[in-house]
């Protein structure tokens, strides 16, 4: 799989229609300094920061080594260290969220390929007979940090904001990561054995995609960590047939091919595609656009169907990317809408609407001596969510928060 990615990740910059490459403009990298709740780190958090690194390490490796060379060193990377990194901390994320400590192990020469310990069974149990939703996103993290991660990056690529260059192999990765989680019920294949003698040893809940399926059909049965194919009843496997069919929507968008976004005329710049992920009270189907016009206005828009065990509920999303409003300042600005089942249950029959507001003000500030760096820039977000499920967003009750950081903003290359 990792030689593959690197054969396509280098053939497809050749025939990729990237939008004109920042060059002549400006790049952004952001980092969120303290997110709320005050974690350390939150989802967002730790994926914004992630993926501003990944993107500077990219360019430095690419405009100094030859690109085999460049693309085999960031494959490497991403598929022992960074893949992992993201995708286990988005586990630990839901944890410290309800202030359980768990110990992180993510790299993929791990025993497990990545996992999180740390934690009592009694803690855990606690959790499922107190907070189901939040114990169903304690299994579905990953795939919502990888899901997001992805969809960060085809927004930075369709909108011109990134070459697909600098983001092929890590992109291409998490599309295939997605993939291999979700089709292990089509092999029948078992990541979880017997569990460990000592609980603080067993991986918080096993199986990802199986411990999420079992518990979301048998909510009070026995508690047991590990989940494996043949542990399933045949309704589960079921809805294990439905979801895995269903990831393969993530391929659906160009930026898989290399291509960035499509010209619509010399000043607009237009992209689309699909996408699938699960959360606390099943699964959902997005689809997605990305509108660029003379790369000043940036707009992203979605439409989303959750589907729980019984029903389908909608939702949609559009937002504005770094706007100059005015000299320094730059804004980007986001709404969400959904109707979401009542209590964020699998089962629920009713939907309950509710919506959030999310909006980051950044001030650049312009460093004269340098000559990588540009400006650096103080940024300050706040959202105001109701009751509901908003991806990355660590909080599913009503919540009002603020996060703080900075930004560096180099020359385009």
């Amino acid at each position: 799989m990792a030689a593959l990615l690197l054969v396509i990740a280098s053939a497809a910059p050749a025939a990729a229609q990237d939008a004109p490459d920042p060059g002549n403009g400006e790049k952004i990298y952001p980092f969120i300094i303290r997110d709320s709740p005050a974690r350390l780190f939150t989802m967002r958090q730790f994926d914004e920061d992630s993926l501003s690194s990944y993107r500077i390490f990219s360019d430095l490796l690419n405009s100094n080594l030859e690109p085999v060379v460049s693309y085999a060193v960031q494959g490497a990377f991403v598929v022992l260290a960074f893949h992992g990194l993201t995708h286990e901390e988005a586990h630990r994320s839901i944890l410290v969220g309800e202030d359980i400590g768990s110990v992180s192990h993510p790299f993929q020469l791990a025993e497990r390929g990545g996992f999180v310990t740390g934690v009592t069974d009694a803690t855990l149990q606690h959790l499922r007979d107190t907070n189901f939703p939040t114990f169903i996103r304690l299994h579905t993290a990953g795939f919502e940090s990888d899901y997001m991660m992805a969809t960060r990056e085809e927004t930075l690529m369709s909108q011109g904001d990134e070459s697909y260059k600098n983001l092929a192999v890590e992109y291409l990765a998490r599309k295939a990561g997605l993939i291999r989680y979700f089709t292990e019920g089509i092999f029948k294949y078992n990541t979880d054995g017997a569990e460990e003698p000592n609980e603080l040893d067993r991986d918080v809940v096993g199986n990802d995609l199986y411990g999420a399926i079992r518990h979301l059909f048998r909510p009070t049965m026995p508690f047991t960590r590990y989940t494996r194919y043949q542990d399933l009843t045949g309704e589960e496997l079921g809805y294990l047939h439905r979801v895995q069919y269903r990831t393969f929507l993530n391929l659906a968008n160009a930026n898989v091919i290399g291509v960035s976004n499509f010209r619509v005329s010399d000043a607009v710049r237009l992209n689309v595609g699909l996408g699938h992920s699960m959360g606390p009270f099943g699964d959902f189907i997005d689809q997605k656009v990305w509108l660029a016009v003379k790369r000043k206005v940036k707009i992203s828009g979605y439409v989303r169907e959750f589907e729980n065990r019984y029903r389908w509920f909608y939702g949609a999303g559009i937002g504005v990317n770094d706007y100059p409003v005015a000299g320094r300042v730059l804004v980007s600005a986001a709404v969400h809408y959904w109707n979401q089942p009542v209590d964020l249950s699998f089962t629920a029959l009713d939907g309950r609407p509710g919506g959030a507001v999310d909006v980051t003000g950044r001030y650049k500030v312009p460093l004269r001596h340098s000559t990588w760096l540009r400006y650096l820039s103080l940024d300050v977000g706040v959202i105001y969510k109701t009751a509901g499920f908003l991806p990355e967003e660590l909080a599913l009750g009503r919540h009002f928060g603020a996060r703080f950081g900075l930004s560096l903003i180099t020359k385009g290359r």
